[in-house]
């Protein structure tokens, strides 16, 4: 049979390049062709705790040893933003310090927003320290904008609730604010490079405040809670973060009243996301986006050895109080000094004596809001309730 060429097999034949059989005829080695450059791949994404992305709780450093940057590194989002050597030499009203000290009601920071009129949603990585005590090189808290505060010691943890003008924290007055601690969803924490100390007995390091490893603060909305968990204790688990859209209510119980200021001894609260209902212990986890609420009612933990003080002691005694008065003795070792725990007989408010509902009108449930009138105060409604979230998860429940 015949065979008839196929057309395309002629094409190609006809189309050697007209370089190559001159070089054949000359004899000369075939020019190899160019190799393909490959197609770029796109590196996998870095996450915290790689190889140059350290994970922020596990950074750890004695308070005179802080490096001028926890996180310098350019990975992620850092590096951060502000500094962590701070000192009596930079408390400033443009500070940048990203350490915060937590002593007891007379002797604390708190992070605000380093720009006027900020939302923490928009600041939460780059938050500095705000500070009753100018020792601790944070911007100072002005005298007046403390409108109430409750400090509880416990065996587990030390807490701090108040009300406070959005305006001393930098924050604008209709901003709602949200939570912060040193995780995060890429491990890095808010505020990046954002560490913790505190002279208490159960975290001072000779005669320098220690490191706290775990703690988480709520701030926003006229209102916050901070709580410093001890390290020896880490189940349960008192400074959990994973409940951040139900706020000081849920995660910090308190017995929280305007004009009041005062510093206890506290008994524990039950952990965040477990009551008991019918006799039985449950455990409810918080669903994201969250849009009921929890299904119970969190327990405002008992409270003892209570001491009021006035508002100016917070800043009269320069934080001389400390956690305990002699940071050596324990909660209330000196009864005297401002914002430290008294041991005096019968000074104790009883179990849940001052519990929320019995100091206002019900329906101000919120977070830290006692009453009707100080919801009144920090300028919010009631009716409907609504939420103030952060672009990673920080949120407040208004109900």
């Amino acid at each position: 049979m015949l065979l008839t060429p196929l057309p395309f097999l002629a094409l190609s034949l006809s189309s050697l390049p007209l370089t190559l059989a001159l070089a054949q005829d000359a004899n000369s080695p075939l020019t190899p062709a160019p190799t393909p450059t490959p197609t770029p791949t796109l590196t996998k994404r870095q996450v915290a705790g790689g190889s140059g992305t350290p994970i922020l709780s596990t950074l750890f450093f004695p308070y005179t040893a802080l490096p001028t940057q926890v996180y310098p590194f350019p990975v992620l989002r850092g590096p951060q933003f502000g500094y962590n050597q701070c000192g009596a030499a930079n408390a400033t009203a443009t500070a940048d310090c990203q350490t915060l000290v937590f002593n007891n009601a007379s002797d604390f920071c708190l992070w605000g927003s380093p720009d006027p009129n900020g939302a923490i949603g928009d600041v939460e990585a780059k938050v500095v320290s705000y500070c009753t005590n100018p020792q601790w090189g944070g911007r100072p808290i002005p005298p007046g904008a403390l409108h109430g505060v409750q400090f509880m010691r416990t065996s587990a943890y030390i807490q701090i609730v108040g009300f406070i003008d959005n305006t001393a924290l930098g924050l604008a007055s209709s901003d709602t604010g949200g939570e912060l601690d040193p995780h995060g969803a890429d491990l890095q924490g808010n505020p990046l490079g954002g560490v913790v100390y505190s002279t208490d007995q159960a975290f001072i390091d000779g005669t320098e405040p220690g490191q706290v490893h775990n703690w988480n603060l709520f701030v926003g909305s006229g209102v916050f809670c901070l709580k410093a968990c001890f390290n020896s204790i880490t189940s349960p688990d008192y400074c959990e973060n994973r409940y951040d859209l139900v706020g000081c209510e849920f995660n910090m119980p308190n017995s929280l009243a305007n004009g009041t200021f005062e510093a206890c001894e506290g008994a524990l609260q039950t952990p965040v996301g477990t009551y008991v209902s019918a006799g039985q212990t449950l455990t409810w986890s918080m669903p994201d986006p969250l849009t009921t609420d929890p299904p119970y009612t969190p327990v405002i933990p008992s409270s003892s050895n209570c001491r009021t003080f006035a508002s100016g002691e917070l800043f009269a005694s320069g934080g001389s109080g400390g956690a305990s008065g002699s940071n050596s003795g324990g909660a209330g070792s000196t009864s005297g000094a401002p914002g430290s725990p008294t041991h005096a007989s019968g000074s104790g408010s009883g179990s849940n004596s001052a519990n929320p509902s019995q100091t206002g009108t019900s329906g101000a449930r919120a977070v830290g809001v006692n009453s009707m009138s100080d919801v009144a105060i920090i300028g919010l409604g009631v009716v409907g309730g609504f939420w103030g979230c952060g672009r990673f998860g920080g949120c407040f429940r208004w109900a």
